[in-house]
């Protein structure tokens, strides 16, 4: 198994998803990589990608260890990247929930990625949304790379899906493909999830239509990230947060919410700019891919946004990312101020003191 060699001076950058997967394909693998963030389902995807291109099933056991830092010192671990690897040309070792570790560990780690192992390829993995030890982003850095893992934003999620049926030998139409990220919403676990039901439905077919995915997807969930994107361009802030609390509850992650809702948004501005322009509703509903079933509320939505209305809209949107990136403030309660500004005027003083004061 042969394996791209990397020189210090090629490398000394954070790189993004798509360029990892990319270069682990090309078989360009680093001595050491540091995956962090919230989406734990591509950190996953990627860790998955390298023991196949790097490990060799056949030499699994000689040349292969994954550890939690929660259960394993950084001595252990090092030892393992500095162990020679056995019928395979690297040895691949993962240490996930970096930030278990403390100074002394820490300590330990450093002085391994000051001289990592040409025959080895640790990756650390931080579950956290930002990882802020320095001096291992920057040692890691200097010899391989350091790689954010947040939740797709909502224009990269078709071609996801589309990518997914791809590998598979199987084409998805577009509308199929947008169905399936209005009802389940942006998380890719459970996008999987149900592309793997509509999958052994169809067998042998190659192309995965609209009346396949609304035949197994369906309604499995009671909402969805479409229906808070809904709710909000309703101006429906009772609904809205109502939404935002389940689905927080299920898991769903609150920049892939943000993102929905920005999308739909986005949606509204193209809707006012052609209406501006002399298009007909039902044209505009057939250009924006606006689902049968869905107009009625797009064109009750419209009516809510104005020009004005949609650009504080946005800025608001941009503030509400801006906090959740930064500022550590729960999702439930950035998000609940962003709709309670958006749906401005309800009447659920109640609601709002009950959802946000916990």
């Amino acid at each position: 198994m042969h394996h791209a060699c990397i020189t210090q001076a090629q490398f000394h950058i954070m790189i993004k998803y798509p360029q990892l997967i990319a270069d682990i394909k090309r078989r360009k693998i680093l001595p050491l990589y540091l995956f962090y963030g919230e989406e734990e389902y591509l950190i996953q995807e990627a860790l998955d990608l390298l023991v196949k291109t790097v490990v060799d099933p056949s030499a699994k056991d000689f040349s292969y260890g994954s550890f939690s830092c929660r259960e394993t010192p950084a001595g252990e671990i090092v030892a393992q990247a500095q162990t020679m690897p056995f019928l395979s040309e690297k040895r691949l070792v993962i240490a996930k929930d970096l930030d278990a570790w403390k100074a002394a560990d820490l300590e330990e780690l450093q002085a391994y990625l000051a001289s990592p192992s040409p025959y080895a390829c640790l990756v650390l993995v931080s579950y956290e949304r930002r990882y802020d030890k320095k001096a291992v982003l920057a040692a890691v850095e200097k010899a391989g790379a350091v790689t954010a893992f947040y939740a797709l934003q909502e224009r990269e999620l078709p071609g996801w899906v589309a990518g997914w049926a791809r590998e598979r030998g199987k084409a998805i139409n577009a509308d199929a493909v947008q169905f399936i990220i209005q009802v389940v919403g942006g998380d890719l676990q459970k996008i999987r999830n149900e592309l793997e039901k509509v999958e052994l439905a169809i067998q042998d077919r190659k192309t995965i239509t609209l009346s396949d995915v609304q035949r197994i997807v369906g309604d499995f969930r009671e909402f969805s990230a479409f229906d808070l994107a809904e709710a909000i361009g309703r101006r429906d802030g009772e609904k809205a947060l109502l939404v935002l609390s389940r689905l927080l509850q299920e898991g769903d992650q609150p920049l892939g919410l943000l993102g929905m809702v920005a999308w739909n948004m986005r949606r509204l501005v193209r809707a006012r700019e052609m209406e501006k322009a002399g298009v007909g509703q039902d044209e505009i509903m057939k250009k924006l891919k606006v689902m049968f079933w869905q107009t009625a509320s797009f064109r009750e939505q419209m009516s809510r946004y104005g020009r004005e209305e949609l650009r504080t809209a946005f800025s608001l949107m941009a503030g509400a990312d801006r906090a959740l990136k930064s500022s550590g403030l729960r999702g439930e309660l950035v998000l609940g101020r962003m709709i309670l500004e958006l749906c401005g005027g309800m009447n659920a003083e109640g609601a709002r003191m009950g959802r946000l004061g916990r």
